[in-house]
Parts: structure tokens; C-alpha cells; sequence
């Protein structure tokens, strides 16, 4: 299974696209968890295979590859998020993870 965290500045607001994207993927029978958070990071963040941010945080990805070294870390794609495309953010996310 797939563990994706969406991470915004908060967390709050990217929680609805992050229900969307799971429920999408949950539809097509993809064995994928996607969840959302601040950028800051939290539990879940150890835990995920991918780490997404939004691009209105797209200014901390140096940062947070820092932070979690070892993990895979994008951007959504600014127009998928902006519409949210929940089918185009899971090509992102099978093509992050070479899925």
C-alpha cells in the first residue's frame, strides 16, 4: 500500500482534497492511504512513502528534504491542485513512486 501525506501550511484545508484523492483511489481499487498535514510535520509524516506539498508551500521543499532525507518529496502539480484533480494527483503520485 501506498502512504501518501499532503502537506500544507496548516494541514486543515488540504484535508478535503486528501479525502478526495483517497476516495478516487479507493474507486479505482488502488491500495493507496493518503492523508494531509502541515508542512511542519507531524507522526504520519514518518510513516509516508511520499511526501506531497501544496504549492503554496512549494518555498520549504529545500527544507523539508532536509528534514526527511530518505524520503521521496514533490510538489503538486499546480494545476491539479488548484482544480482538484484528484485523477491527475495520483498520476503524480504512481509517477513519484514509479508505480
Amino acid at each position: 500500500m501506498k502512504d501518501v501525506k499532503l502537506l500544507c501550511a496548516a494541514g486543515t484545508s488540504t484535508q478535503v482534497l486528501a479525502k478526495k484523492v483517497q476516495e478516487t483511489a479507493d474507486n479505482l481499487g488502488l491500495e493507496m492511504h493518503v492523508t494531509a498535514g502541515p508542512v511542519t510535520g507531524d507522526d504520519e509524516v514518518a510513516t509516508a512513502d511520499l511526501l506531497l506539498l501544496t504549492p503554496q508551500v512549494e518555498f520549504k521543499l529545500d527544507l523539508v528534504k532536509v528534514t526527511y532525507p530518505e524520503k521521496k518529496i514533490a510538489v503538486i502539480d499546480p494545476e491539479a491542485f488548484a482544480s482538484a484533480d484528484a485523477q491527475a494527483i495520483i498520476a503524480q503520485i504512481n509517477k513519484e513512486l514509479g508505480a
